[in-house]
């Protein structure tokens, strides 16, 4: 779950890599509630999700291009 404050849409994908809470009282509380009927697609999303995240977002992996891009080295 995440309110995704940011409107970033460019590699996380609302329903198929988190669910998107609105910072509304409403969707605060049924946001959860969907999940507890919904537990298998939940678990689906949570783990596409979290596949993304180790794929994309590995500090093992990312730190050197952007370190090259910042200073421009090759």
């Amino acid at each position: 779950m995440s309110t995704n404050p940011r409107k970033d849409y460019f590699l996380l994908k609302n329903g198929l890599d988190y669910i998107e809470v609105e910072a509304k009282e409403e969707s605060i509380i049924n946001t959860p509630l969907w999940i507890e009927d919904n537990l298998d697609k939940a678990r689906e999303i949570g783990i596409n999700g979290a596949t993304k995240v180790r794929k994309y977002f590995d500090s093992k992996f990312i730190v050197n291009p952007k370190l090259s891009h910042i200073f421009n080295v090759d």
